[in-house]
Formats: C-alpha cells, structure tokens, sequence
C-alpha cells in the first residue's frame, strides 16, 4: 500500500484546526471538543512509539501553549495515547498490520473497527483529560457527564479526522 505522501502537511493542518477549535468553539462545561487522539492514532506505523510520544508530548503541548490554559494538560493526556498505539491496533487490526508496518483505512477495516480504535484512544485520552482538569475538585457525576458528552463529540470529529489522514486504497 502506498504510503500517504502529505501526512506531515495535513498533521499541522489539522493541528491548526485543534488551535482554532479550542479558541473560538467553547461547548460549555460538559463536552471539551479535541481531535489529538485521532491524529496520533494515525501517525503511521513506520513511525515508532518513542518518536509518537514525542510527536504527542509536542502537539499536546502546542495546543496547551497556544490555546487552552493549562499548560502541560493535552501532553500529559495524549502521551499515553501514543504509548498505547500499537496495541490498539494490534486488537483492532491484526498483527499483520504491525508486522507489514502499513497503515489501515475505512476500505480495509471497515468503520466499525476504526470506531472501536477511536473509541478506545478517546477513552485513554479523556480518562486522563477529566482527570487532571478537575484534580479531585469535581464531583464524579458531573466528570461521568463530562466524559459521556465529550466522548460523543469528540467520537465524530474524530471518524472525520481519521478519514483525511488515513490513505484511500483507491487511488
């Protein structure tokens, strides 16, 4: 399969777009919107974990710095995210994948297992998120309604997401 040869270019686009959607689209206190999980869930497999989790630590960072006001907050959250990329597809996916070093698509994979892969990365990245941001102070109905809208949203964005950056077998 051939590898995706603007994955750099559409990785800061889409960076961008998290900048701007952090900045200017507050949903209110119950859904926080980010597309980062995708995006590192997506870097291609070549790619190995300690340069991901540095590729993470630094998006996660740039947003932090750039947008939202806790600074170290994104990092911290998506840095496990990139720890645990190639065991998510590993479950979702096969080994073979792994082995191949190739990157998977809707085509191939179907939506269902890409939004299984999402699900789980979103899940590791707001676990942590919610965590941190409410440092205990919050109660834990409010945190459950907080991680059920976000992740809701932030599932969407995120299939919209994983499509721009994965290859289409067609072409």
């Amino acid at each position: 399969m051939r590898m995706n040869q603007h994955f750099g270019i559409l990785y800061v686009l889409l960076l961008i777009c998290q900048l701007i959607l952090c900045n200017y689209s507050p949903l209110g206190p119950y859904i926080m919107l980010s597309v980062l999980p995708a995006m590192i869930l997506c870097v291609p497999l070549k790619i190995g974990t300690p340069v991901c989790m540095m590729i993470a630590f630094a998006s996660g960072l740039a947003v932090d710095w750039l947008s939202e006001g806790l600074i170290g907050i994104n990092a911290a959250s998506l840095v496990p995210v990139a720890l645990a990329r190639k065991s998510i597809a590993r479950v979702f996916f096969g080994e073979d994948l792994l082995a191949r070093k190739d990157s998977f698509s809707f085509n191939k994979y179907g939506a269902a297992k890409i939004s299984a892969a999402i699900l789980t990365g979103l899940t590791i990245f707001l676990a942590i998120y919610i965590m941190l941001d409410g440092a205990g102070t919050r109660p834990f109905l409010f945190n459950l309604a907080y991680f059920g809208a976000s992740l809701l949203c932030n599932w969407i964005l995120c299939l919209i997401v994983t499509n721009i950056l994965t290859p289409d077998d067609r072409k």
